[in-house]
């Protein structure tokens, strides 16, 4: 008899999207890859391209706990820009990166309003003297802040593609330590960005023709910070644990979700699965290629669940 001891805790679970488009322009967008945003161009004729854009459901996972400041010769903050003294106060209290971070992101998107008729200056000190920008005003605010608070950022131009309208928009990117870039854009959430963001690798000045192939879901399912989701930095844990003696050929754990997002790991003797987004996923054990039990798991929050299968059968249901 096999005992597998799964224990749990997790975050609320999100969805994957993905849409694919035909660009024709003078200007196009390029492949480009960031944590939370993947994109694929493929050169059909000249001045044509088809884009796929991907949204995975994954967690930011930033790798260490504690904050690294970004090395100096990095692209600066625009000159005399400095931190404002509520969100400097807010940054003095040991906090890890992801969460220094999403600080900034977090005092950008209550002190400054997102208003797409704004005609002023979007340079990131006029919008953050005026309390007010359009996209572009909102990624610039936040980029300098980022980089004022020890982070290499950049901004990204691009197009948002949405309810039937494709507009010129501009977002971020930040390198967290362990995560690499991460994709976030201001107007919409922290951390987050949908299938309907096209990036280019230059400013959109004019905007293309733009052909829906197939349109996708945009995140859904994360958790919420002020009123807008965010991607958390941490998913579900998952052990696997054989109690019982055992010899013979090892036992490997496969655990996958409808995503797409499958992992594999040895009983040996457990296996630890880490980074998980909470919600249905299916755990198959192997013995060498049979499959000697099968399970499905509902990853909730703050969840512990106990498996018994027999491996004397072919496989359990």
């Amino acid at each position: 008899m096999l005992v597998l001891v799964v224990v749990l805790s997790a975050t609320p679970a999100a969805a994957d999207g993905i849409a694919r488009y035909r660009i024709s322009g003078d200007v196009l967008p390029e492949s480009h890859a960031a944590s939370g945003f993947y994109q694929s161009v493929v050169h059909e004729e000249a001045g044509v391209v088809t884009v796929r854009v991907e949204i995975p459901a994954v967690p930011v996972g930033t790798g260490g706990r504690g904050f690294v400041a970004a090395r100096p010769g990095w692209v600066a903050a625009p000159p005399e820009f400095e931190l404002p003294r509520g969100l400097s106060r807010q940054l003095k209290r040991g906090l890890d990166a992801y969460s220094r971070a999403t600080a900034v992101l977090q005092w950008v998107s209550r002190s400054v309003q997102h208003d797409p008729e704004d005609l002023g200056p979007q340079d990131a000190g006029a919008v953050l003297r005026r309390g007010r920008g359009r996209c572009s005003g909102l990624a610039n605010v936040a980029t300098a802040l980022l980089i004022e608070a020890g982070f290499k950022a950049r901004t990204v131009s691009g197009l948002l593609v949405a309810d039937g309208a494709v507009t010129p928009h501009r977002w971020l990117e930040c390198q967290l330590p362990g995560a690499g870039w991460v994709a976030t854009d201001p107007t919409i959430g922290f951390w987050v960005m949908t299938p309907s963001h096209v990036a280019f690798a230059q400013t959109v000045m004019s905007v293309p023709h733009v052909e829906v192939l197939a349109g996708g879901e945009s995140v859904k399912g994360l958790p919420w910070l002020d009123g807008r989701p965010i991607r958390p930095d941490r998913g579900s844990q998952l052990v696997c644990r054989i109690v019982n003696e055992r010899t013979g050929a090892e036992l490997v754990a496969v655990l996958s979700a409808g995503s797409g997002d499958e992992r594999r790991a040895v009983l040996d003797p457990e296996a630890e699965f880490s980074k998980l987004l909470p919600g249905d996923w299916q755990l198959v054990i192997l013995d060498e290629r049979r499959v000697v039990a099968r399970r499905t798991l509902v990853l909730g929050p703050a969840t512990a669940h106990s498996v018994v299968v027999d491996v004397r059968s072919s496989e359990s249901s």
